[in-house]
């Protein structure tokens, strides 16, 4: 049981119109964004990150549910690792690819620019301190542009907050 409330009829118009626009693109509100409705301006800032990077941009849908799986899985946030493999999942990702996204990620079935980059994203996560050269020279020598690097790299870093967030709330799906 969250923490705080969720809103759920919302009575301020700024989270009105971005409850509005997500029943719109994503079909309903998630629980994490009911939270973040305690706040507008948090609301519409996250809301814009997340159309911003998960659905806009130069990367694949499902290289971006990836990366946001992969992160969730390492974090052992239960709110992310449900809700990304359950959008792999909208998104046609067999769930036998899904679980191996999640339980073996070293072996995932990308294509090489794709794998360099959700290896860029995953490592990141885990060892934000060792800034990854490597990981981002092999990114560019499969063909990796700098916009899809910081994409890979904007999707984990929106991911971990958003699963820092869902943890300590208490955010269940």
């Amino acid at each position: 049981m969250s923490r705080i409330p969720l809103v759920e009829g919302p009575a301020d118009e700024r989270v009105q119109k971005v409850f509005e626009e997500m029943e719109s693109e994503l079909g309903s509100v998630p629980n994490l964004f009911r939270a973040f409705a305690q706040h507008p301006a948090l609301l519409q800032a996250n809301w814009e990150k997340f159309k911003t990077l998960m659905l806009h941009g130069c990367l694949s849908a499902q290289l971006k549910e990836g990366i946001a799986l992969v992160v969730s899985a390492d974090n052992n946030c239960d709110y992310g690792i449900y809700h990304h493999s359950a959008m792999l999942q909208e998104l046609g990702v067999d769930p036998k690819e899904v679980l191996h996204i999640r339980t073996d990620p070293k072996h995932v079935h990308y294509p090489p620019k794709e794998h360099a980059l959700f290896d860029l994203a995953r490592h990141a996560n885990l060892a934000p301190f060792d800034h990854g050269e490597h990981l981002i020279a092999k990114a560019h020598q499969v063909g990796a542009s700098d916009d899809e690097i910081v994409e890979a790299l904007g999707v984990m870093e929106m991911v971990t907050g958003f699963n820092n967030f869902a943890d300590v709330l208490g955010l269940e799906n």
